[in-house]
């Protein structure tokens, strides 16, 4: 943009190019009584990346908030939008990192659409792409477990365990996730993406204000340290495991992970994902800590894609039992994989290096 270092309106009608020095300007009003005001924004989240837009002082002032029906809010958030697509193709050594994630397709029966995949890595980018299909119509579960086995651990052992980096893209039943989820631990860098079918994309929305956080609860506990554990992930759905837990019996603990209005529009932002990883982290925990004889855990999970990848990170092969896997088929719940302590790549590892 010449002669004007900062400014977003280079492109704009009577651009004024003697525009050089920055000020962050928010696109609704940080205060109730400034411009384009916005009451129900959190002063959280008036002050996000998503609600702020570079310009100079006699833009910001002048005009942007002097003329404030000649640039209401979608103007303001288009020309932020397209300044940073010009910046991605005009300058790609500004608009791209040299950051690359391998990328994995986790797929299901139905359609997957790949065309925003570049668009939510960027400004990182795709180095390259392995596709994991998973059909419980066609295969059984067990079938299903060993190849997901042979295949993570084929793209582990690939990876520099410090420097690797992992891009999910599920769209595929939760136990498949959540057992991905559990191959590729946390120790490994991964990202897991949203397919967000209202926009037909996989980047996240720039835009998502109202969102809520899960949180976590013993609902049943038992005085035994060997009782049976039963987690319930209710984001998208309530579950109920009344008929599951009544068939097995014995001393049961059961812990429920949950938000306050359970949808399938729930999950919007990344940061929403992180706390779901964070809760599931601590629910876990505590089920080890508070019941460390218990011989199984049972994990139902009615919620997104991704949110399973990112559970089944959070179980510590080296800490937990046999885990039980359900997946819903009306009207109940069956079980599909059963983890085990094999079928980590790390405990495997773990006991060569021992022997």
């Amino acid at each position: 943009m010449p002669n004007c270092r900062i400014e977003l309106f280079a492109t704009e009608p009577g651009y004024d190019p003697i525009c050089n020095f920055g000020d962050m300007a928010h696109i609704t009003a940080s205060s109730d009584g400034g411009p384009r005001p916005d009451l129900a924004l959190s002063k959280k989240d008036r002050d996000r990346y998503e609600n702020l837009i570079l310009l100079c002082k006699n833009h910001h002032y002048g005009t942007v908030d002097g003329l404030k029906e000649a640039y209401p809010i979608e103007r303001l958030r288009q020309i932020k939008d397209d300044h940073e697509a010009w910046v991605r193709t005009a300058l790609p050594e500004r608009g791209f990192s040299s950051m690359q994630w391998g990328v994995v397709r986790l797929q299901g029966d139905f359609a997957f659409d790949p065309s925003t995949i570049a668009e939510a890595l960027a400004p990182d980018q795709e180095k390259d792409q392995i596709q994991l299909s998973v059909s419980p119509s066609r295969n059984s579960w067990a079938s299903i477990q060993d190849e997901l086995g042979s295949r993570i651990e084929a793209i582990l052992l690939k990876q520099d365990p410090l420097s690797s980096r992992i891009a999910v893209f599920p769209l595929a039943p939760v136990s498949a996730c959540l057992f991905s989820g559990y191959l590729l631990t946390n120790r490994v860098n991964v990202r897991a993406f949203q397919y967000h079918r209202d926009d037909a994309t996989w980047a996240w929305p720039k835009d998502a204000w109202q969102t809520t956080s899960p949180t976590f609860l013993e609902k049943t506990s038992p005085s035994s340290a060997s009782a049976e554990v039963f987690f319930l992930f209710e984001l998208t759905a309530p579950i109920d495991a009344s008929l599951t837990r009544l068939g097995i019996g014995g001393e049961q603990a059961v812990f429920q992970c949950s938000v306050p209005d359970p949808s399938t529009a729930w999950l919007k932002t990344k940061a929403q994902l992180d706390e779901l990883a964070m809760k599931a982290r601590e629910m876990f925990e505590s089920a080890s800590i508070r019941y460390p004889k218990s011989e199984r855990w049972h994990i139902f999970y009615a919620g997104p894609a991704p949110g399973a990848v990112v559970v089944g990170q959070q179980l510590n092969p080296t800490m937990i039992p046999v885990v039980q896997l359900y997946e819903f088929q009306r009207p109940s719940h069956i079980p599909s994989i059963l983890i085990k302590p094999s079928d980590s790549a790390l405990t495997r590892w773990a006991s060569r290096v021992s022997a």
